[in-house]
C-alpha cells in the first residue's frame, strides 16, 4: 500500500466448512458476511493488472471523433464502468476494445453538438439515446451487436424504469433525437442544424 492510504470496507461472504453428517463429506456452507477492508488500485503498488494491457484497434468512425478533436485513448478499466466521455477534455476514455462502447460514447458527443449541452450525470434520456444510437451504428457499419444486445436491452431498462416507463416506450420518446444523432455521426456537421455555440466553437 501507498504511504497514507485509506482502506474502506465491504462486506465479504464467510464460508466456513463443515461436515455432512448424512455422508460424511466435507461441504462447505455461508455463515453470514464480515466486514473486509480494501484499497483501490490507485493506492497500490505491484505489477501491472492484466486490464491495464488494452490495446484498441482500427475503430470505425474513428475519423469522425478525430474530425472533432476527441482524443480516443485506453484506459485501464475498474469493473465500474467500460467507457467515458469527457466534454471538458475532448477526451473518449475506453477500457474495451468493443466497438458498441465506443459508437456509445462517441453518441454522447454528436447529442451534444445537438443540443449545445448535456446534462451532468447519468441523464436517463441522454443514456438512452446514447445506447440506442450505438446498437444502429454497430448494425450499419456491419458490426454485430447481437453479443450485447441482452446488455443493451438491460441498460435501456434501467434507465426506463428511473422515467417509469416501459423501455419499448422510452426507445420510441427518443427515436427523433436519435435519428439526428446518428445523421451527425454518420453524415457530418453539414447535415442538420446545429446550435450556434456550437458552430461557433
Amino acid at each position: 500500500m501507498k504511504k497514507g492510504s485509506k482502506a474502506f470496507y465491504i462486506l465479504v461472504p464467510h464460508i466456513k466448512k463443515t461436515e455432512d453428517t448424512e455422508t460424511g463429506e466435507e461441504k462447505e456452507m455461508l455463515v453470514g458476511f464480515l466486514a473486509r477492508a480494501v484499497f483501490r488500485y490507485e493506492d497500490t503498488d505491484g505489477e501491472p493488472l492484466d486490464y491495464e494491457q488494452i490495446e484498441l484497434p482500427d475503430l470505425p468512425l474513428l475519423e469522425r471523433a478525430e474530425e472533432w478533436g476527441l482524443q480516443v485513448k485506453a484506459i485501464p478499466g475498474d469493473y465500474r464502468y467500460k467507457g467515458y466521455y469527457s466534454s471538458s477534455n475532448k477526451v473518449i476514455a475506453l477500457a474495451t476494445k468493443e466497438e458498441c462502447v465506443f459508437f456509445h460514447e462517441l453518441a454522447h458527443c454528436a447529442h451534444e453538438k445537438i443540443k449545445g449541452d448535456l446534462q451532468n450525470g447519468q441523464d436517463p434520456i441522454q443514456e438512452i439515446v446514447a445506447e440506442l444510437s450505438s446498437q444502429a451504428l454497430c448494425r450499419l457499419v456491419g458490426k454485430t451487436a447481437d453479443t450485447y444486445l441482452g446488455n443493451s436491452y438491460r441498460y435501456i431498462e434501467g434507465y426506463a424504469e428511473r422515467l417509469s416507463i416501459t423501455p419499448y416506450t422510452a426507445c420510441l420518446k427518443v427515436m427523433s433525437e436519435t435519428e439526428k444523432v446518428l445523421t451527425l455521426i454518420l453524415k457530418g456537421e453539414g447535415s442538420i442544424d446545429l446550435p450556434a455555440e456550437t458552430i461557433a466553437a
